[in-house]
């Protein structure tokens, strides 16, 4: 079922094309005549030109295609599609720019405050940044090129770039699992590759634990924060992410789990295959569009059905939120974009946004968006954004 959004937007398009018979016209017509916003949106929908440059702030440029990360992920990821944009351009950017701002915008009745630009603040863009931490305690710095050419000299199971770090899978009579680990710092990701090829992306403020190379009945790494995985598949050597109390069992798939400190919950999300999540004594397993969350709090498992690309479109690099609240997107981009926010009040809190957009937007233009539902306002100083 079409949610309302999609809705008004099919019928957008059908008005345009001539296509829409007489009930879809006055339905059409009776949405436009609710709200002065409904047919301002509506007269925009009307201009190529604007709809040409909105779907840009939502679909890769052919250029932003052949820069490195999004190379990395086509490479690695071939045949993983985008849900969100299927119908084609025109009616792709109706949809998701009524999205832009949810319900309060686009369809709500409230009448639409006073709209202040944000201030122009210089914040850190986003990008491939991680910190390699060896068996000795010493601590490489892969943004450092001077480091990482120094590490690739001394440790030939390496291939290290700005983006991705690579071990290569090298016979060798010593069976003792030498783990590295990897932390991502606020404001960065990265991509790695492990010796039996399974490819982890991992996200901002992230740290895996891993063996150099594998040894013993199982694949074992150790997860804090959040990471997709596109695992190998060998069913005589299960993959096992341990994250907290909580343990995924695969032998080859692709999956995402979420398991941040500071969460009450951890996240196991599966878009292909099958795994087995265990917890507390409990096994359940997933099939393809279900989640599994453990509550950290009540030791409570759920199974619920879900649209994975919520939950793992940030590895597409795209940010996408339906209906969520306001606490919950600006902690994502604060890890994202290294920010952080202080609410002047609680309530502003659970106010309830939809966001459809390119991850490496700038972050302004974020705060632009949400800004324009007239719900909330922002402020940036220093490292910090206050919303009003």
């Amino acid at each position: 079922m079409l949610s309302k959004e999609e809705h008004i937007a099919r019928l957008i398009f059908l008005h345009v094309q001539g296509m829409t018979d007489n009930a879809q016209e006055k339905e059409l017509n009776e949405w436009r005549s609710v709200s002065p916003r409904h047919e301002e949106l509506f007269q925009r929908m009307l201009s190529s030109e604007y709809v040409e440059k909105s779907i840009s702030r939502f679909v890769k440029t052919e250029e932003e295609k052949e820069r490195g990360w999004w190379q990395l992920q086509q490479k690695a990821r071939s045949g993983r599609s985008v849900r969100k944009i299927k119908w084609f351009p025109y009616a792709a950017a109706i949809v998701l720019i009524l999205s832009v701002g949810g319900v309060f915008y686009f369809f709500g009745d409230k009448k639409q405050a006073e709209i202040l630009p944000v201030a122009k603040y210089e914040v850190q863009l986003p990008g491939s940044r991680a910190v390699l931490i060896l068996p000795d305690g010493r601590k490489v710095d892969l943004e450092n090129e001077v480091l990482r050419s120094d590490l690739a000299q001394s440790d030939s199971l390496l291939l290290i770039s700005t983006r991705s770090l690579k071990y290569r899978d090298i016979d060798s009579p010593d069976t003792t699992e030498v783990f590295h680990t990897l932390e991502i710092p606020r404001g960065g990701e990265y991509l790695l590759t492990l010796s039996d090829g399974t490819i982890i992306y991992l996200n901002s403020e992230s740290t895996l634990s891993f063996p150099v190379k594998f040894q013993g009945k199982e694949r074992k790494v150790y997860l804090t924060g959040e990471a997709y995985f596109k695992v190998a598949k060998n069913t005589e050597h299960p993959f096992v992410v341990t994250a907290g109390e909580l343990e995924v069992l695969v032998t080859g798939t692709t999956f995402g789990v979420r398991a941040y400190k500071d969460e009450k919950d951890i996240q196991t999300t599966l878009e292909s295959g099958q795994v087995t999540v265990r917890v507390e004594g409990k096994s359940v397993k997933l099939v393809p569009n279900k989640q599994v969350l453990f509550n950290k709090l009540t030791m409570g498992v759920e199974v619920r059905d879900v649209d994975v690309d919520l939950y793992l479109a940030w590895a597409d690099g795209r940010l996408v939120y339906d209906n969520c609240p306001l606490e919950k997107i600006l902690t994502d981009l604060g890890r994202w974009y290294n920010i952080d926010v202080f609410y002047s009040r609680d309530e502003l809190r659970s106010y309830q946004f939809s966001l459809n957009m390119k991850k490496h937007e700038e972050f302004i233009q974020v705060l632009e968006l949400i800004g324009k539902t007239g719900e909330v306002q922002f402020e940036v100083k220093d490292n910090t954004v206050i919303v009003r």
